[in-house]
């Protein structure tokens, strides 16, 4: 209560009704002088016309008000005198400003009764706000209520209030989701590079400490590792990008392009590791279409889809296509591999996702979740459909605006 009365608002309430009071009377002043001048007017006329011969109970006539001012002529008293001067006037102007001060006094007051009362019970309205606020800053469950009557403003506060509530409580789910993937995505960095640094180590090591080894070992033991080096460098560079895209970082240079022409450019700087892998290449790219994309980023995505095809889908055979209708552009990625479990399908796009225990994983790396960033980041969405043992397609999907 001491916090509603030290408030502004009911201070302006109550200067507020002091400024309606002073009207009031002012008002009632000027009505009732106005109203006794017209009053005592009359009865001057009156007594006039009685004075003149007319009678008491009848209307005053001009023939008797004039034949009245001859005979009180002598005495200075005609239709023109002031009301003022007549000895009953001030009673007549107090007669009538009494009550009708006292009913605008009465109507001022009513008012400020009723504005009181409904400022009081916003007042407590925006308490009850303010308090589950507070409680919802400590428990992030906690909603806020729906207070005041349809489309006030308390009502809108209190929506406006909720919202609040729950645009924070999704942005710390969102940044505690966020830290365990950061945390689980520094492990699993460090973890796949300390594996590539063993191998580099152990290597290291027996080719410093065994001399006598045949050139054929020392070549071997080498490869490995610069296998393992060239593995860690493009892990680095992957990481980078994937924190980039996270960050929304990236500015794509968006210019109308040809998929077809991506597509060749990613099988063009893929094909001495499928020719190693003797995997062959089929295409069917229709190079009338069209498509707003940055061709650096989404070259990049249709190479890791089809690097990962490559690595461990055991295909023979890699299909590029690409066509549209009305609605959509579409690049569809298909190799004729062992397929994807369904159950393995939702995690296709996890990062390190052959880091679980389940070694069958079909991507690894970043190279799957980059590649969804990067399409979701040109407004389209990757699609995939698989049966194990029947291969995979890979679709990138852009809706045409």
């Amino acid at each position: 209560m001491d916090r509603f009365i030290n408030n502004r608002a009911p201070k302006r309430l109550v200067l507020i009704l002091a400024l309606l009071l002073c009207i009031s009377a002012a008002a009632a002043y000027l009505i009732s002088g106005k109203c006794a001048e017209k009053i005592v007017r009359e009865q001057i006329k009156s007594e006039l016309s009685v004075a003149g011969g007319g009678k008491l109970t009848v209307s005053p006539d001009e023939e008797h008000i004039s034949a009245g001012e001859v005979l009180l002529d002598e005495y200075g008293i005609d239709r023109s005198l002031s009301p003022q001067l007549m000895h009953n006037y001030k009673s007549v102007r107090k007669t009538i400003f009494i009550p009708l001060f006292g009913l605008a006094a009465a109507v001022s007051l009513f008012w400020f009764i009723a504005a009181l009362m409904e400022l009081m019970a916003i007042y407590r309205d925006l308490e009850a706000i303010r308090k589950e606020c507070i409680a919802a800053a400590d428990s992030p469950d906690k909603r806020i209520g729906l207070y005041g009557h349809d489309l006030s403003s308390v009502r809108r506060i209190a929506e406006s209030a909720d919202l609040l509530v729950s645009r924070l409580d999704h942005t710390l789910f969102s940044l505690s989701s966020e830290q365990k993937y950061l945390r689980s995505f520094l492990t699993d960095l460090s973890h796949q590079i300390k594996t590539s640094l063993a191998v580099v180590r152990l290597n290291t090591d027996m080719l410093s400490e065994l001399p006598d080894i045949s050139e054929e070992q020392r070549t071997k033991l080498s490869d490995e590792i610069q296998l393992n080096l060239d593995a860690m460098e493009n892990m680095v560079i992957e990481a980078i990008k994937m924190a980039k895209l996270d960050a929304d970082a990236v500015e794509y240079d968006m210019q109308e392009q040809s998929p077809a022409e991506v597509c060749s450019l990613a099988l063009k700087r893929l094909a001495p590791m499928l020719r190693k892998k003797n995997i062959s290449v089929r295409t069917d790219l229709d190079e009338d279409v069209r498509l707003m994309c940055d061709k650096g980023w989404l070259c990049e995505a249709v190479e890791n889809i089809i690097k990962n095809s490559a690595d461990h889908s055991e295909c023979t055979e890699i299909s590029a296509e690409v066509s549209d209708d009305p609605i959509k552009v579409t690049i569809a990625l298909s190799d004729n591999g062992k397929g994807i479990p369904q159950n393995e399908i939702p995690k296709l796009f996890e990062r390190f996702s052959s880091g679980s225990s389940d070694r069958s994983m079909y991507s690894s790396g970043l190279g799957m979740s980059i590649s969804q960033k990067i399409v979701r980041g040109h407004g389209g969405e990757i699609f995939v459909y698989s049966e194990e043992g029947s291969g995979a397609r890979f679709e990138f999907v852009f809706l045409k605006n």
